[in-house]
């Protein structure tokens, strides 16, 4: 009875290994920030970006201007005061309306980009992908092979439906 016992235990338990051994999905990486610039948004985007800074810190400097005054302790004239409200509401009205318009530019392209990435790792059996740039500034990923880059496959893609 011992002798069938110890070969069905092992033969069990090699089946219940088998059974849950899962392959190991294969990771592959894209340069993401790259692949944005591909968008025919994307100019619009860099321009209305520098457009936003601009005309934020314009607002921002009398905020701070008239802030720093306050705080050496000069006071500050009923015109100022009001010029420095409506600075303080003006620059929260522009953060928010550059925030909703960058958003809107950004996810065309975003949308674009994700769907070239699912498209080539679906191709290639890819089970996760990384943005290069994230991975490498995190410390997350300390080295990878050059063959897993699949960003000029990705471009590829991005090239053909745009």
């Amino acid at each position: 009875m011992r002798r069938v016992a110890v070969p069905l235990f092992v033969m069990a338990a090699a089946l219940a290994a088998a059974a849950f051994a899962q392959p190991l999905p294969t990771v592959a990486y894209v340069d993401s920030q790259y692949l944005l610039t591909l968008h025919p948004t994307y100019q619009r985007l860099v321009e209305t970006r520098e457009q936003a800074r601009t005309e934020i810190n314009q607002v921002a400097a009398t905020v701070q201007e008239l802030q720093a005054r306050q705080q050496a302790g000069q006071a500050l004239t009923p015109e100022e005061q009001e010029r420095l409200q409506v600075s303080i509401q003006t620059l929260q009205a522009l953060q928010a309306r550059y925030d909703q318009d960058l958003q809107a530019l950004a996810e065309p392209a975003i949308a674009a980009v994700n769907a070239a990435i699912a498209q080539v790792a679906a191709q290639l059996g890819v089970g996760i992908v990384l943005d290069a740039n994230v991975a490498r500034d995190s410390g997350l990923v300390v080295w990878a092979a050059p063959g897993n880059d699949i960003t000029p496959q990705v471009e590829e893609v991005l090239r053909a439906g745009l």
